[in-house]
């Protein structure tokens, strides 16, 4: 009996034993695999890319151009970008190196030249073909199914701080207009929380705070100047613009204030 009892209890220690190794090899594998799938649904969100090179129909490599940057951004599961021409959206999936991006609405957007338009008829046609992709501090490089690179791309802008020139004002009435005054709108987003610049006749100075693509302006606080009524009518509709703004975004070198419908407020360009 004594022995029976002694073997009982040495099968159940290697049963016990045997379990708890499956359960570690269990717990080890879904270690490992966390990260992995991390690193596949997080790789290109939250980064921006801007153009360097397209590839044409024919397999030719060509430089982009330079006048007119075209963007590429990824959010968690969308893609925006621009063709250096018209902007657009859509989807992605990613899987480890593995990317497909499909194209959804696009702006119909006369293109000013023939470059432009060539890139614009690659980019679109190439970014559907888009089947994989390798990125890192230096850019992004796209492939289709079999492996020839059909897009590059450097890095582009991730943030507002920096100085910038406005392109584009909205006027209150629900548009977006460019003037000869338009360009001489700055806008200066400092490390420490501040922004200051000039309207255009006076300067001007508030406060700003990020948080994701949130974006709180305090009040702003100008000088007193008085300048010809067309550069006050164009200052005025700038600082009633900063009032709305309550997200921004980022495609390529161009920075867009949005008010919380999304309607543009303002537009700017990397400014120096």
């Amino acid at each position: 009996m004594h022995a029976l009892r002694v073997t009982a209890a040495l099968a159940l220690v290697a049963s016990l034993a045997l379990a708890a190794c499956g359960d570690d090899s269990g717990s080890s594998a879904a270690s490992t695999a966390a990260p992995a799938q991390a690193q596949s649904q997080t790789g290109l969100a939250g980064t921006s890319w801007i153009l360097s090179s397209f590839t044409t129909s024919s397999g030719s490599s060509v430089d982009a151009v330079t006048t007119a940057p075209a963007a590429l951004a990824f959010t968690e599961d969308k893609v925006t970008g621009s063709t250096g021409c018209n902007d657009f959206s859509g989807t992605y999936t990613s899987d480890e190196e593995a990317l497909t991006i499909t194209l959804g609405p696009m702006t119909q957007k006369a293109c000013t030249d023939a470059a432009l338009t060539a890139q614009e008829t690659a980019v679109t046609a190439q970014l559907a073909k888009v089947a994989s992709y390798t990125s890192d501090d230096t850019g992004l490089t796209l492939k289709d199914s079999s492996g020839a690179t059909v897009l590059v791309y450097a890095p582009g802008l991730s943030g507002v701080e920096g100085a910038w020139k406005a392109t584009g004002v909205n006027n209150g009435k629900g548009a977006v207009q460019t003037t000869t005054l338009t360009e001489q709108i700055t806008a200066v987003f400092g490390p420490d929380g501040g922004l200051s610049g000039s309207g255009g006749c006076n300067d001007y100075n508030a406060t700003y705070a990020v948080s994701g693509d949130a974006l709180t302006l305090g009040p702003v606080a100008a000088t007193k100047k008085a300048c010809a009524d067309d550069v006050m009518t164009e200052e005025n509709a700038y600082f009633a613009a900063l009032e709305n703004v309550a997200t921004f975004d980022i495609k390529g070198t161009t920075l867009t204030l949005r008010d919380s419908e999304g309607a543009t407020q303002v537009t700017y360009t990397r400014g120096h």
